[in-house]
């Protein structure tokens, strides 16, 4: 798929994107961690968090494929550090970086459905780390919340699924911003 978005749909993400994190900041103030992706194949960038969670002293990072055993670490990252080349084509952290556990689990999205599932390249490793990091949060009492990025017309009706697929719990697009929190539904068009 290729989207491109306009000026003012770029003006309309961003705006979108603060809302869904001054939302989430209100209600949890001890948030230390997050996740972001470098985005390929033409993926809305993530890249409108950075300042927002620097000015909160978040701890950035992002994922690292193990195709090897199937699965995803989070390696700590700062904006300009040099990345290499990781598996399908996807810009990693050096290995030997710090392991973060991400509170905020920002995800790609090739297309996504209204109630909060998604579908990525396959392999799962997103689903498998959601699943993981809920079970390592919750153990450790601390909040842990996804926010899937997709433009407007990736929604489909319905998202074929597994029994392993996980559901976001934002969804934010150039037009609009669904929440799965406490089963409330936003649809804020600019």
């Amino acid at each position: 798929m290729k989207f491109k978005l306009g000026f003012k749909a770029k003006v309309n993400l961003r705006n979108k994107i603060h809302i869904c994190l001054n939302k989430i900041f209100r209600t949890n103030k001890k948030i230390e961690t997050a996740s972001l992706y470098f985005p390929i194949n033409n993926e809305i960038s993530p890249f409108d968090f950075i300042n927002y969670l620097q000015k909160k002293r978040v701890t950035l990072s992002l994922p690292i494929i193990d195709k090897k055993n199937n699965t995803m670490k989070f390696k700590k990252w700062i904006p300009n550090d040099k990345l290499i080349c990781g598996p399908f084509g996807t810009m990693e952290p050096k290995k030997a970086q710090i392991s973060v556990f991400p509170q905020i689990l920002v995800v790609p999205l090739l297309s996504f459905d209204r109630e909060f599932y998604r579908l990525g390249y396959g392999g799962g490793y997103y689903d498998k780390s959601i699943s993981d990091l809920k079970k390592y949060f919750k153990k450790e009492k601390k909040f842990f919340i996804t926010i899937g990025l997709a433009y407007s017309n990736q929604e489909e009706r319905k998202i074929p699924r597994e029994k392993h697929d996980m559901k976001l719990d934002y969804i934010i697009t150039e037009n609009y911003m669904l929440s799965n929190i406490n089963n409330k539904f936003l649809k804020k068009v600019l």
